[in-house]
């Protein structure tokens, strides 16, 4: 009976000094809030891999000491749903501005330039193809396509051009996606020397693309700067030259 009282006592003291310390932390942090000593910051839920686009799933709001805020560090959600990490977040780590891609910044490599569901796809292009070296990064363009196709049996192959896409981004231009690299400066250092434009485009587009630039020829048609319309004109035919 002695020893029965003696647990109810331990088990009593115990809960007692537990309680005690509870109230005492909880009344610290009270406190710390109340003398704006807590700051809300981003932190990772989950770990999150490097080139992974971020959402609402994967982070959450978390108080933590002022004192131990990175200067780096998101304190609002909605400054990174949807954007990319340049390299992995671990679970409960801040999330720092430093580890998210910014928008179309040509620093981070390419990869980060493209949009969701696209694709980047390089085509070579000369100083007639690609319009005298004029196009810049960040212009817009169409790609025209002129291929061949063989008549019914007996007949000739009959010469077709065709508009393959409309209104696509130009993301980089020879191994520059800055907006300063311009064709026409590397065409005037090399004659003739054919240069790469990369595109960016749905895949569904890249299959025509692709096709006509290995099995026909293809070239630029530069849009102005506020067009973005997409307009629709029938394949012309070699035979329609002649009137």
């Amino acid at each position: 009976m002695k020893n029965k009282l003696l647990l109810i006592l331990a088990i009593i003291i115990g809960l007692a000094a537990a309680a005690g310390i509870y109230l005492f932390l909880d009344n610290t942090r009270k406190t710390y809030q109340v003398n704006s000593d807590f700051v809300s910051v981003v932190v990772a839920r989950q770990r999150i891999p490097a080139k992974t686009q971020i959402t609402a799933q994967m982070v959450e709001m978390k108080d933590i000491p002022a004192i131990s805020l990175n200067d780096l560090a998101v304190v609002d959600t909605k400054e990174v749903l949807g954007k990319t990490t340049k390299s992995e977040i671990l679970p409960g780590e801040q999330v720092l501005r430093e580890r998210l891609a910014t928008e179309r910044s040509s620093s981070e490599g390419l990869s980060f330039q493209i949009p969701q569901g696209k694709r980047a796809v390089s085509v070579a292009v000369d100083e007639v193809s690609g319009v005298a070296g004029l196009v810049k990064v960040g212009d817009r363009v169409d790609v025209l396509g002129t291929f061949d196709l063989q008549g019914a049996t007996g007949q000739e192959k009959v010469s077709y051009t065709s508009i393959l896409i409309q209104n696509v981004d130009v993301l980089s231009i020879d191994q520059s996606a800055s907006p300063d690299a311009l064709t026409s400066q590397d065409s005037k250092k090399a004659s003739n020397s054919a240069h790469t434009i990369t595109l960016s485009v749905t895949p569904e587009q890249a299959e025509p693309l692709v096709l006509c630039s290995e099995k026909g020829t293809i070239r630029l048609a530069l849009r102005p700067a506020a067009d973005q319309n997409v307009i629709y004109v029938p394949s012309i035919r070699g035979n329609q030259l002649i009137r």
